[in-house]
């Protein structure tokens, strides 16, 4: 019953756990705020495994970086919404987690919007 074509479902756990370490990995080097959130289920099915398989040091390994993960999401929460008040002075107090990300992301240049609308009139300008 535990079978998949031959691989346990403990196996198939073990590598949906690594591949989703790997991209939180990689989504905390882009500097993206789910990488946290990836990293906390990528321990949400760490610790099963080890918990399944005996792996008594994986599963403390895992319980203690999804502490660590939940902490760095909230600081990075936090460090937004923090950025967002002080880059946009005057203004009302963000009501949502979007509207903090988008203050955030317009403080540093990073708004789509904005750039799309730079790119297209210097094609503009150009023709």
């Amino acid at each position: 019953m535990n079978e998949m074509h031959g691989a346990t479902i403990w196996q198939v756990l073990g590598w949906a756990a690594f591949g989703l370490n790997v991209w939180g990995n990689l989504a905390l080097t882009m500097k993206g705020v789910r990488g946290w959130v990836i990293r906390i289920f990528s321990n949400a099915c760490w610790i099963p495994y080890g918990l399944a398989t005996g792996a008594w040091a994986l599963t403390a390994n895992h319980l203690l970086f999804a502490a660590i993960n939940a902490y760095g999401w909230r600081k990075w929460r936090n460090e937004e919404r923090e950025r967002a008040m002080v880059e946009t002075p005057g203004e009302t107090p963000p009501t949502s987690d979007h509207e903090v990300r988008r203050r955030a992301a317009y403080a540093l240049g990073f708004e789509a919007g904005r750039k799309a609308t730079a790119n297209s009139r210097r094609v503009g300008q150009s023709t």
